[in-house]
């Protein structure tokens, strides 16, 4: 006999800290492995059903008790690239006790596109032990896996209650599936480039590997930041953003290649470590700012002092008021400011 709405209410309350802990215990490990396994992704959510979603589902599904449900906890994982779907899969079927598993990517029709993801119903592992795995460990709950491009067409055709593509209105079915191949178009090509800069990548290191100056490669993020770790080895190595900062900051100043940037460093490194040396760079001590003794600059700190000792329209431009007069007699090869 169905139970009544009011009992499955209080049954879901009662349940909810668990539900709760389920969650967030589930989002840790899946931050832990994907980190661990060093897999970049977009976002990661969870959610537990409200009681109206529960109730509503249980009638659709002609369902009369919650264990009959296996989506009461939910977590999603949004991903960049279509290649990281199989990767997190397999990480999934790893970590975790796989009751069920439905691919909705492969095989699928275009239409479907904002439908598609790769679903597992699973469990939290045996080998998790421990009290706090206790109440959790028989639950099963739904782990969900897509794209970007997946999510944004579902979140938007969610939007317009359209549950399947045979609920768009006849005169809109055209545009539907339109919209939809233009999502799933999107999610190749980004494979694509992110193959492609990939094997970049790989081309870069070997050029420089043979040839540590760096011959004729074009200063771009990937060739500077393959450079700058290769030879600031020793140093710590700048963020992404600082990066790419530099990169526009040295193609802004008329530099082209990493054999110009090799070949300016090589003239002028000396000076550049004794303006370090004289002005070291600021550190948090104590929750202040202070220079320290004996302190390093970072990869691209390093090369910046390099380039306002040997190029003052470098320093200029950037808005560097350091006086480098005295590191610039030390220096080889300097350009002065009547030669700019």
């Amino acid at each position: 006999m169905p139970k009544a709405a009011i009992d499955i209410k209080k049954e879901l309350a009662l349940l909810n800290p668990t539900h709760k802990q389920l969650k967030e215990e589930t989002i840790f490990i899946l931050q832990s492995i994907l980190q661990h396994s060093n897999i970049k992704y977009h976002s990661m959510s969870g959610r537990i059903k409200t009681p109206e979603s529960v109730l509503e589902k249980l009638k659709r599904k002609q369902a009369a008790d919650l264990h009959q449900l296996t989506d009461l906890v939910g977590v999603r994982v949004v991903c960049l690239f279509l290649s990281d779907i199989a990767k997190i899969g397999e990480l999934v079927r790893k970590n975790f006790e796989v009751v069920e598993e439905d691919n909705k990517i492969e095989g699928e029709e275009l239409g479907s596109f904002g439908y598609m993801s790769l679903h597992f119903i699973v469990r939290i592992k045996k080998s998790y032990t421990g009290p706090r795995y206790d109440s959790i460990r028989s639950t099963v709950f739904e782990i969900q896996i897509r794209t970007i491009a997946m999510d944004a067409w579902a979140a938007t055709s969610h939007y317009l209650d359209y549950k399947s593509a045979q609920d768009v209105p006849k005169q809109l079915r055209k545009d539907f599936f339109a919209l939809s191949g233009l999502f799933y178009v999107a999610d190749q090509h980004f494979e694509m480039f992110f193959k492609a800069r990939q094997n970049s990548v790989k081309t870069i290191k070997k050029e420089l590997s043979e040839s540590p100056t760096g011959s004729n490669i074009e200063i771009n993020f990937d060739s500077l930041a393959e450079y700058l770790r290769r030879r600031f080895h020793g140093r710590e190595h700048s963020d992404t953003g600082t990066v790419s900062e530099l990169v526009q900051e040295l193609r802004s100043a008329g530099y082209k290649t990493i054999r110009e940037i090799d070949d300016v460093i090589k003239k002028t490194i000396k000076a550049a470590e004794s303006y370090e040396k004289d002005s070291p760079p600021y550190e948090e001590h104590e929750h202040e700012l202070v220079t320290m003794p004996g302190s390093k600059y970072t990869d691209v700190g390093i090369v910046r002092a390099v380039f306002d000792i040997h190029d003052p329209q470098f320093a200029e431009n950037r808005g560097s008021t350091a006086d480098q007069n005295k590191y610039r007699v030390l220096a080889r090869g300097v350009k002065t400011k009547k030669s700019v």
